[in-house]
């Protein structure tokens, strides 16, 4: 009996404990499954944010692609309506030079001239070569960089003037020599930079120099430069004069004399100094003006400064 009721105690134990364990393990169960459930939802959403990461790439993808087909369609548009603007200016062009070579409106009714003193209006546009009745702006072309053939006349300009008329505008030389012959006697006339003008006679003399020692060939060409071996001569004068006007040399230059290599310059018509074509131009010069304020620049003769030492002799 006592076996029994041990045993039936034991039971009893046995059953509180299983009841006690029993909410333990399904509380266990719940977490697990909580648990798993959070892991499932975080797949889910991590899955979810995935697809809309892909799918906001692919739609920004998408909208730059549609802004680069944007940008390269307006570029096409921009390009075609150039090309067209293009086309349409180059044929208006064209259209207006057509018009201003062919227009009667645009043929030549007047010719002015501009500048001139030294010939008529007449003599200046029968050399121009222009025509009345032809067209303004074909004539302008064929005249383009073309001078006046006219021996005193420098430079010449062609100006359109609105709707029918040139203007001849001219630049003119000016004698600044007049230079003697030795072979035949005769005179000419030269402006600064060595052309010939024309051929005069000595009482025409009025402001230019009176140059000897020069020859001139048979068939002189007016409107040309004199030969080099000439223009480095007026050289050697251009020289001295300016050494003159440095020193102030009292008197005015009368008359050059080119003989023999030398330059021999006249002062008042009564003072010849002769010079050597050399370099040291200036030095004599000085020289010159020593000897002359030694003499209280009363002199008549020749002076002689071609040579080392300077001699001074007087007329007879």
């Amino acid at each position: 009996m006592k076996k029994n009721g041990t045993s039936t105690k034991n039971n009893k134990n046995m059953k509180i404990q299983r009841s006690s364990t029993g909410p333990l393990s399904t509380t266990s169960k719940n977490t697990r499954i909580n648990n798993n459930v959070h892991k499932i939802q975080q797949n889910r959403n991590n899955s979810n944010n995935i697809k809309l990461n892909k799918s906001s790439r692919n739609i920004e993808n998408n909208i730059n692609q549609e802004n680069i087909e944007n940008k390269n369609v307006k570029k096409k548009r921009i390009k075609s309506s150039t090309i067209l603007k293009t086309i349409f200016l180059l044929g208006i062009i064209i259209v207006f030079i057509y018009l201003l070579f062919n227009l009667d409106t645009f043929n030549l009714k007047d010719i002015k001239v501009e500048g001139n003193t030294k010939y008529t209006d007449e003599e200046i546009i029968e050399k121009s070569n222009l025509s009345i009745g032809e067209n303004v702006f074909k004539q302008l072309l064929s005249i383009h960089n073309k001078n006046i053939d006219l021996s005193y006349i420098a430079q010449s300009n062609f100006h359109y003037s609105i709707p029918d008329t040139i203007v001849i505008e001219v630049e003119e030389r000016y004698p600044m020599y007049i230079a003697l012959d030795n072979n035949t006697g005769k005179y000419y006339k030269i402006d600064n930079e060595g052309y010939l003008l024309e051929e005069c006679d000595l009482s025409s003399k009025q402001d230019e120099l009176l140059i000897e020692g020069l020859t001139f060939d048979e068939n002189i060409k007016f409107g040309e430069k004199i030969n080099d071996v000439y223009l480095e001569k007026l050289d050697v004068y251009n020289t001295i004069k300016k050494e003159f006007e440095k020193f102030k040399i009292e008197g005015s230059i009368t008359k050059v004399n080119f003989s023999n290599s030398l330059t021999i310059i006249t002062l008042d018509d009564k003072l010849n100094i002769v010079f050597a074509n050399d370099s040291n131009l200036s030095y004599k010069v000085s020289f010159l003006k020593g000897i002359m304020q030694k003499n209280e620049n009363n002199m008549e003769g020749t002076i002689d400064m071609s040579v080392d030492n300077p001699v001074y002799s007087e007329y007879d």
